[in-house]
């Protein structure tokens, strides 16, 4: 695989930024860059530019059109559900929030890390903001190849963007889910939708508005969870909450929320209200209805070349090869396809995406991945060690064992989790990373001492996490744990 001299991250959320740093410090490139279309860094977690104002001096141009045009998911007084030990990348740790009862640090504390972070980045000048990334387009063998890259600056701050035009070697994607609102398909949902009266979790901005409402809240994983206790305080009781498993997100017990089986059906009645049908009961004139349920793999702006036809029977082999998306919602498993281990595009591994793999522990592994990239692309002898199969159909492969994997997990049971997805790896996460750290130290050792271990001791710290969420929920609430 020859390495690319020029690469170009979209994206400035903590995959971008730890990606950024990664491929400058642990890579050996000509140049990286990296483009952010908002007019800070932190992604999610740079959620209101009136009350987070940048830490760094070089932001000059504060406009709140980015921030109206692309608003953090990430709702107000959020306090994250990791610890400081796995929000920390190599080499720079995340300090310990100053609470006694509450570990967990909250979204602002978060996005002061990350300012910090990159602040060395943006006085290299390394970083652009206000540059919306419209297309990506994979270029000809024939003409060179590479990606052409089509953005829009809007840095000007007068609503009036230049469209500007680049050609990077390679290209780094970590903007692949929170633009992407998933609502499972039920029966009467889309009908229901055109009453505005159906929202999802990456608009919300608290309870105020829902004083007096019935609502039925979708899901039971954190933003469930977290969405249907808010509600509590102002919305008409009980708060319905539709699931179909137990819960294995931390949560307070609440006499204020019940909770109801799966949604067969929604229907409106005469007076615009909503009706949900439930496998065992109806819940007549509800107010709104309020989606937890995550989001789904896609990235529009992203065309690559229609993959060649590998058989002898191909006739037109030389001619040029159309453009087509990469991501479709159609695709099911809902992935970003033949990615090999889950980071390079199979068929031309100077795409990659860092931050598709949806992890326990994202930082950590945002970490990881990208320095294994930094150091797979980059020339002998730093790549050594990086065990990037040759062929087309040899890097198809692990996408392979993957589907297989997943179709034996969700034919064990007849109500498959949605956690049982192809990106997010659940069990086999661990041997992922231990997989993964083992190749960086085949080819950088010195990096042993930076990078988190991935080992059983600490994804024995991982999994107490939980509990301690759990308590820490109690704390936060002045209740004795149950």
């Amino acid at each position: 695989m020859g390495g690319p001299r020029r690469v170009l991250v979209i994206g400035g959320g903590p995959c971008g930024l730890v990606t950024l740093r990664n491929l400058l410090e642990r890579g050996a490139f000509d140049d990286v860059q990296l483009v952010e279309r908002r007019d800070n860094i932190g992604g999610i977690c740079y959620r209101d530019i009136q009350r987070h104002q940048p830490l760094h001096e070089q932001v000059t141009h504060q406009t709140h059109s980015d921030s109206q045009r692309w608003p953090s998911p990430a709702y107000p007084d959020l306090i994250g559900n990791v610890v400081p030990e796995f929000l920390s990348f190599s080499g720079y740790p995340f300090p310990a929030p100053p609470r006694q009862d509450q570990p967990f640090p909250t979204l602002r504390e978060t996005y002061v890390y990350l300012a910090a972070f990159a602040r060395p980045l943006f006085e290299s000048g390394k970083i652009r903001l206000h540059h919306e990334v419209v297309d990506v387009a994979e270029i000809q063998a024939e003409e060179g190849g590479g990606w052409r890259v089509v953005m829009i600056d809007w840095s000007k701050g007068d609503g009036v963007g230049v469209r500007k035009e680049e050609r990077w070697d390679a290209v780094v994607v970590t903007t692949v889910w929170y633009d992407n609102a998933y609502y499972p398909s039920v029966e009467g949902l889309d009908d229901v939708k055109q009453t505005g009266r159906v929202r999802h979790a990456k608009s919300w901005r608290g309870p105020n508005g829902y004083e007096g409402k019935r609502v039925v809240v979708i899901g039971n994983a954190n933003s469930g969870n977290e969405l249907a206790a808010q509600l509590t305080a102002v919305a008409e009781l009980p708060v319905y909450r539709s699931t179909r498993r137990v819960s294995i997100f931390p949560s307070l017990p609440d006499r204020n929320i019940e909770d109801v089986g799966p949604v067969l059906r929604y229907s409106q009645n005469a007076n615009g209200n909503i009706t949900v049908h439930l496998q065992d009961q109806t819940i007549d004139d509800v107010d709104y209805i309020l989606f937890g349920t995550g989001y789904y793999p896609e990235v529009p702006y992203l065309r690559v070349l229609e993959p060649a036809v590998t058989t002898c029977s191909a006739s037109n082999s030389d001619a040029p090869r159309p453009l087509v998306p990469l991501t479709d919602r159609r695709v099911q498993p809902a992935r970003v396809p033949s990615l090999y281990r889950q980071i390079l595009y199979a068929h031309n591994t100077s795409l990659a995406f860092i931050g598709a793999l949806v992890s326990f522990i994202p930082f950590a592994m945002a970490d990881l991945t990208s320095t294994w990239l930094a150091l797979a692309w980059s020339p002998p002898p730093l790549r050594a060690g990086i065990a990037v199969p040759p062929t087309v159909d040899a890097r198809l492969a692990d996408e392979q064992a993957r589907l297989q994997t997943l179709h034996q997990l969700r034919s064990e049971t007849d109500n498959p989790s949605n956690l049982v997805s192809f990106h997010f790896l659940a069990g086999h996460e661990l041997p992922y990373g231990k997989e993964t750290r083992a190749e960086i130290m085949q080819a950088a050792p010195e990096l042993g001492e930076v990078l988190a271990p991935w080992d059983d001791e600490q994804d024995a710290r991982r999994f107490v996490m939980y509990g301690t969420k759990l308590n820490s929920l109690y704390a936060l609430a002045g209740r004795k744990k149950e």
